[in-house]
């Protein structure tokens, strides 16, 4: 109890504020549905939303704000700034001849560049923090889905699982942003198991925190989440796992004490899924679901028959990519002067952001951003290498999904993906500049300084 008391400091309190409000401007979305819809606090308002949004950045306000600001990764904030401020020069240059919403935009960008702002003011100290915050705070946002799947009378077993919104045949959901928390999880979770300093019941709770989140994420059914998850276990067996811990595993494996343990587990399971079958017909079922609708995307752009013997066919967000790139293949076809110099901002909706970085802003657009996303993907893969410190590791690790998004959802602006941007313009790849204290392996990073 007395070490769980020292850790709320007030400089550690301060920084958990902090750290809240970045969460709210990345992750609020699930617990601003939870409080609109669930609890009926304001149905359907953009007010809502906004005045929480708000908070999120009034609670990042350190106190030595204007007084002391921090270094950030240059190259990135360069090609990010570069990208930015491009687009909006684009919006009243070259702008597509029924696009009005210029205020609507520009408040947009205006958030964009108050997050940065805010970020470079933030001390390098929330990394002591971030990791527990921010499970906390995803595990908080996954209650809040379950509860109000089980409190929602016209949610059924089988549907993507989001809090629904709006009346009669407009109700709709947005299972995305509760499988963006999932992962958020997921990974939060994973970093704060493998830390050496974590306590032995903290472990617990975080093991049980990501199995929790697993389940949430198949719930939803995001193909591009599910993607990145894959993709994301891939990377960390690839840079944690060496040959020599396989065969130590496995020794240690064949030890009576280990077959025992295993058998002990191996019986709970069992135990737990004899007694809460439903729960796990439900997660099979959403499995099966999930494999068999890929499976027909993929027989579909072969050509090949489905299970009912009938030609394949896509579904609705795979044919809207589909369409995309048959689009770009008909301008790279006959009209290459389009690729050159862009058709205007937000000019064509292709909800591929890379795709539509080349059709709306041309070959200059399309470089930019694809330097920034790729050098991002370079310093996340140095971090998972690396593992430097915590919240370099999450932002490598979360970067993963945004990766995957680049190719299968939004725009090349959204706010939703330049806000994680932003995070890692300010912290990845700038370990070097963190004090000793942040570090995983400060020993190893001053002998690469003198080398």
């Amino acid at each position: 109890m007395r070490d769980i008391l020292s850790y709320f400091t007030l400089r550690r309190l301060d920084l958990m504020r902090m750290v809240t409000g970045i969460l709210i401007i990345i992750d609020g979305y699930p617990l601003i549905f939870f409080f609109k819809e669930s609890l009926k606090l304001a149905p359907g308002s953009t007010a809502f939303t906004a005045a929480v949004l708000a908070m999120g950045y009034l609670l990042m306000i350190p106190t030595t704000i204007f007084r002391k600001l921090y270094r950030c990764n240059t190259v990135l904030l360069r090609f990010g700034i570069i990208f930015l401020i491009f687009s909006i020069v684009s919006m009243y240059v070259y702008p597509f001849i029924f696009f009005k919403s210029y205020t609507q935009d520009m408040l947009y960008y205006l958030y964009i560049f108050a997050f940065l702002f805010l970020l470079i003011n933030t001390p390098n100290d929330i990394i002591e923090v971030f990791i527990p915050i921010t499970v906390l705070f995803a595990v908080v946002s996954n209650l809040g889905l379950v509860y109000a799947l089980l409190t929602d009378p016209t949610w059924t077993i089988g549907q993507r699982a989001a809090i629904q919104y709006g009346e009669g045949e407009y109700r709709t959901g947005n299972p995305h942003v509760f499988a963006r928390n999932a992962l958020i999880c997921v990974v939060a979770c994973g970093i704060w198991v493998t830390q050496p300093k974590t306590n032995f019941f903290v472990r617990i709770f975080a093991f049980f925190s990501c199995v929790f989140s697993m389940g949430i994420l198949v719930l939803t059914q995001v193909r591009s989440s599910i993607l990145a998850l894959i993709i994301i276990i891939f990377c960390f067996l690839l840079f944690n796992v060496r040959p020599a811990q396989i065969k130590l595993l496995a020794r240690t494996l064949i030890r009576p004490t280990s077959l025992l343990l295993i058998a002990v587990v191996f019986i709970g399971i069992s135990l737990f899924i004899r007694r809460n079958i439903d729960l796990y017909a439900v997660l099979y079922g959403y499995a099966v679901a999930f494999i068999e609708r890929n499976m027909e995307n993929v027989f579909a752009v072969f050509g090949l028959k489905g299970q009912d013997n009938f030609a394949a066919s896509l579904d609705a967000s795979a044919g809207n990519r589909a369409t995309s790139f048959l689009y770009l293949r008909i301008l790279l076809e006959g009209h290459l002067h389009v690729i050159l110099y862009g058709q205007g901002y937000k000019s064509t909706y292709l909800d591929v952001p890379i795709l539509e970085a080349l059709v709306n802003h041309g070959f200059v657009g399309f470089f930019l951003f694809a330097c920034f996303i790729l050098l991002m993907l370079v310093y996340s893969l140095k971090a998972m290498r690396d593992n430097p410190d915590p919240l370099s590791t999450f932002l490598a690790y979360f970067y993963i999904y945004m990766f995957v998004q680049m190719f299968t959802v939004g725009r090349p602006y959204e706010m939703a993906h330049w806000q994680p941007f932003c995070m890692l313009m300010r912290f990845i790849g700038m370990d070097r500049v963190f004090p000793r204290h942040l570090l995983n392996h400060p020993d190893k990073l001053e002998s690469q300084l003198l080398a």
